[in-house]
């Protein structure tokens, strides 16, 4: 008796197709995820090291590191690290190099990077700071707008620094 080879049916690969798609699907959000808190935790530790700096720089001269030039908004500062000069030299900024200590070479390589001369969160956007602060009064006020790239809650429109994916070391009010 001869035996007749049998070949998947249609339903059979469809279900096979359908299953690789489900994990294929899976896969990416996880990755995402997982990117999107690594860039987190990348950007906690600049601000780690600029809390850890910023203490260690008031010891030294009595008050908190001064914030440098205006941000688009017009009351948040950036903290520059380096300038430029007429022939394209880079001058480092002998304060922010104080203030950031190891971690000044990896911010100012971010920063070339990028293309601009300020502390840069993991997405290459501005980190903000503000010297006496707002919220708070006594020290500082530090914070990255996060991952969606916006100042505050972009979801619920309310654009106050600290709120939804902004990264601070404060907590704004309605938070």
């Amino acid at each position: 008796m001869k035996r007749v080879k049998k070949n998947f049916t249609l339903v059979e690969l469809l279900c096979v197709i359908i299953v690789l798609a489900l994990l294929a699907a899976l896969s990416i959000k996880i990755t995402q995820v997982a990117y999107r808190r690594a860039d987190t935790t990348r950007t906690n530790a600049i601000l780690e090291a600029v809390r850890a700096g910023n203490e260690q720089y008031k010891v030294k001269h009595g008050y908190y590191f001064p914030h440098g030039g205006e941000t688009r908004d017009g009351q948040w500062k950036q903290i520059e690290l380096y300038s430029k000069n007429t022939a394209g030299d880079i001058a480092e900024n002998a304060g922010a190099k104080e203030l950031l200590g190891d971690a000044y070479e990896t911010c100012l390589n971010a920063a070339l990077a990028e293309g601009k001369t300020v502390l840069l969160d993991a997405w290459g956007t501005t980190i903000r700071y503000r010297s006496p602060g707002i919220y708070n009064t006594t020290s500082y006020d530090l914070y990255s707008v996060g991952p969606d790239k916006g100042v505050g809650d972009q979801a619920n429109k309310k654009t106050t620094p600290g709120l939804g994916d902004d990264i601070a070391n404060f907590k704004a009010p309605g938070a």
